[in-house]
């Protein structure tokens, strides 16, 4: 197993067309390095000249430690990590590839040196973190909820929710709420919606303005802003929605918010799920990632939809472990907690 630093454009003609978000696509990752400190690494194993798995990194160096972070903590990313590649269908296969690449990139970014702090969250796609155990790194899993939409129309999925939240999306075609999708503008301003959301809370929230808008606008293709607006236009609330290969994504937005008693996230949800289910835009979107369901308060919420509580993995080294916990301990006393990303999809 050979691992090669890649350019951007052999990045993009190595990842595959699917089983892989939004996240993963180059022109996210050359976006999320300009508002990242660290150094983008993009790591892919070859056997000979065929590519096995691909591993986008951060490295950060700072008070003579090494951070190998993927993805990074302040930009609202959710997970990004490893992507294996099509192979033989016998698992044996499978496992040893993946069990080679992962030592192969763990040996390359120096995971196991003394001073480096290990840290990535996978996504949903990468199924198998055993190999990093069997290399003595942490796991623990994750949980967000996904609606499985191939071969579905609306009729079925909304029968599939709940009564009450079947009873509020009807209600909304009776007040005076429009939805459409708008700009980059609109993008920051859910941004900032958040972060005061956050800061009520007591909480920093500390993904920047600017960084929304230029996702909206770098990323324009493959993302989409909806805005609920009442009488006179005035702004309800607002959803940013990512999608690749697949998969549509509830980046940010969801703050609370209720108008003549109808929870605005709901009539932004199933606008969302609307579009995917019937604009030919978004034909290829076959499933919509609804967020954490493993905050239970969240969860209640979410589960009203019916989406299934799918597993990804965050794997951290120990040196990372207690990093991680010594941070958390130190912004508790300063009263400045640290919203983690799992609840940055605030419910109605």
């Amino acid at each position: 197993m050979e691992i090669q630093r890649l350019s951007l454009d052999e990045w993009a003609d190595v990842l595959p067309d699917s089983g892989t978000g939004p996240f993963h696509q180059p022109e996210m990752l050359a976006l999320i390095d300009e508002y990242e400190d660290g150094e983008l690494q993009l790591l892919g194993g070859f056997r000979g000249q065929e590519p096995v798995g691909l591993l986008p990194v951060f490295v950060r160096r700072l008070f003579g430690l090494k951070f190998v972070i993927s993805p990074p903590p302040d930009l609202a990313v959710p997970w990004l990590g490893p992507v294996l590649l099509p192979a033989s269908p016998k698992q044996r296969k499978r496992e040893k590839r993946n069990e080679q690449f992962t030592e192969a990139a763990l040996d390359a970014v120096g995971a196991g040196e003394p001073r480096t702090l290990f840290g990535i969250v996978g996504s949903p796609e990468y199924a198998d973190p055993r190999p990093y155990l069997w290399n003595g790194q942490n796991v623990a899993p994750r949980f967000n909820h996904v609606l499985e939409l191939a071969e579905r129309d609306t009729e079925s999925v909304l029968k599939s929710f709940t009564r009450d939240l079947r009873k509020e999306i009807r209600k909304g075609n009776d007040i005076d709420v429009s939805i459409t999708t708008e700009g980059a503008a609109a993008a920051e301003r859910i941004c900032g919606e958040l972060k005061e959301r956050h800061a009520a809370q007591g909480l920093a929230y500390p993904t920047p303005r600017s960084f929304a808008r230029a996702v909206a606008t770098r990323f324009e293709d493959n993302t989409r802003v909806y805005v609920a607006r009442g009488p006179g236009g005035a702004f309800l609330g607002g959803i940013t929605l990512l999608y690749a290969n697949g998969d549509a994504i509830f980046w940010q937005g969801g703050t609370k918010a209720s108008y003549e008693g109808v929870s605005v996230n709901s009539l932004l949800h199933w606008e969302i799920l609307t579009d995917i289910l019937e604009d030919p835009a978004l034909e290829r979107v076959e499933r919509y990632h609804l967020g954490n369901a493993l905050n239970r308060r969240i969860s209640r919420y979410k589960s009203k939809f019916n989406g299934e509580p799918v597993v990804n993995y965050e794997i951290k080294s120990d040196l990372m472990v207690l990093a991680r916990k010594a941070h958390a301990a130190r912004t508790e006393l300063s009263g400045k907690r640290l919203a983690d990303v799992r609840d940055w999809a605030l419910p109605p």
